[in-house]
């Protein structure tokens, strides 16, 4: 009986000896520790922790100590639900808040939630995103969000996820500018129906032309003019006329008198 109580009276010992070494907190220690407590963030739960972790290593032969490890367990417990906000928040495409959290966390890996959002960040949380940007239309987004995959894939499964979520991305890109050259088409044939009305009424073209005038103001109130992003090097004589439309991604067109056809980009100044 006394052998088996040994090595429990032994802990016990052990125990009580090592609270009698801890001293009493020093009151600028003391200070410290609310000033840390203060400034800690609820939105970055990982980074309080560490914070709290650093400060018990560097008092940990102070009484302190025990509170300090007392509020660190508390902040351990929004680790996992901070996890769980994230993947919520990607999956509502809110990507940059979810990284955020994320990367706060991944600074805790030896936590489970630290864990978690270091191996959803390796891959499928930027494959998520490339994915979810595809079916929104953003076709550039999800073609950069591919391209990240490729450096972070392991695998041929990955690489291969990857390559697919880029030929995917190349593939909505071609429609998504086939629909804006349509749009801008329609736009430029609507400024030149306008133009041919005008000459029609004035016998003449207008000596100048804008956007903002208020000639053009009902295919503006209707919407017909919304693809064009601008007017450029508008020119006209008695009888012709000339002008360069510009849509919304810089794709251009020029209408004459006579028809709407592609326009050549001009050269770029050094």
């Amino acid at each position: 009986m006394h052998h088996r109580l040994l090595p429990i009276l032994v802990l016990l010992v052990l125990a009580s000896s090592a609270c009698e070494t801890r001293r009493t907190t020093p009151v600028e220690v003391q200070a410290a520790y609310a000033d840390l407590v203060a400034t800690l963030q609820p939105a970055e739960p990982g980074f309080a922790v560490l914070r709290l972790e650093a400060f018990a290593r560097r008092n940990a032969n102070y009484d302190i100590v025990l509170e300090v490890e007392r509020t660190a367990g508390e902040w351990r417990q929004r680790l996992q639900p901070a996890y769980l906000n994230a993947r919520e928040l990607a999956r509502q495409g809110q990507f940059d808040l979810a990284e955020t959290i994320l990367k706060d966390l991944a600074l805790l890996p030896g936590e489970a939630a630290g864990a978690q959002a270091i191996d959803f960040l390796a891959f499928d949380f930027y494959k998520l995103k490339a994915s979810r940007l595809l079916v929104t239309g953003d076709s550039e987004g999800a073609a950069t969000a591919a391209r990240g995959l490729l450096g972070q894939a392991k695998g041929s499964d990955e690489m291969a996820a990857a390559q697919q979520l880029l030929d995917l991305a190349a593939v909505a890109e071609l429609g998504a500018r086939m629909t804006r050259m349509t749009a801008l088409q329609s736009s430029a044939r609507a400024l030149h129906v306008f133009l041919l009305s005008s000459y029609a009424d004035n016998g003449h073209y207008p000596p100048r032309l804008s956007l903002d005038d208020p000639e053009l103001s009902y295919l503006r109130d209707t919407g017909s003019l919304r693809a064009i992003e601008r007017l450029e090097d508008y020119r006209s004589t008695a009888d012709t006329f000339s002008v360069i439309v510009v849509g919304k991604n810089g794709q251009r067109l020029r209408v004459t008198n006579t028809a709407v056809e592609p326009a050549a980009v001009p050269p770029k100044t050094p």
